[in-house]
């Protein structure tokens, strides 16, 4: 007898610890936790109205030999895209990045963008802690002689930079 309630008095401890050690606030959910990519949307330069796409890109930080991972697959290169989110940095107020378009002839071309902001912190909740925002994006194109570049303006559509939720950059070409 004394076995059976040794047994059902652990179950019963088992089963009260289970139930009560989670509450809400100990999930972080990853859409609301992740620190916000930089969406860049590619337009058409004599019609902005218009998406256009590149056929293919690729995008990598000045300096970096490797490229940096474009969808949720970790793609480097991606072919008849128009718009793209890219991280930014975390530890410093800057982040400049060659965008590497490769046209149908097989021609490549590099421009490259200077992205300054601001960084900040926002809390989300008890269990994600902080991610980082960013603040006064400003976008400025190195630009190249006028027959070699293939980015002709970059357009800071919103200047915080908080959400994955809509674009941040315009990119005309």
């Amino acid at each position: 007898m004394n076995k059976g309630l040794i047994i059902i008095m652990i179950l019963c401890c088992i089963l009260a610890f289970a139930t009560s050690s989670c509450e809400k606030d100990d999930l972080c959910p990853t859409d609301i936790a992740a620190t916000p990519r930089l969406i860049l949307v590619f337009k058409n330069q004599t019609n902005p109205l218009l998406a256009k796409t590149v056929n293919s890109l690729q995008i990598r930080e000045v300096g970096a030999t490797t490229f940096a991972p474009l969808d949720a697959t970790g793609s480097t290169t991606l072919t008849a895209v128009d718009s793209v989110a890219i991280p930014l940095k975390f530890d410093n107020a800057g982040t400049m990045y060659e965008l590497i378009r490769t046209d149908d002839a097989g021609v490549v071309n590099t421009d490259i963008i200077s992205f300054s902001y601001d960084l900040g912190e926002e809390y989300v909740n008890r269990a994600c802690g902080f991610k980082a925002i960013y603040n006064n994006l400003t976008a400025i194109v190195t630009f190249e002689q006028p027959l070699e570049r293939w980015i002709q303006t970059a357009i800071v559509l919103q200047a915080n930079v908080t959400s994955n939720n809509a674009a941040h950059v315009e990119i005309r070409h």
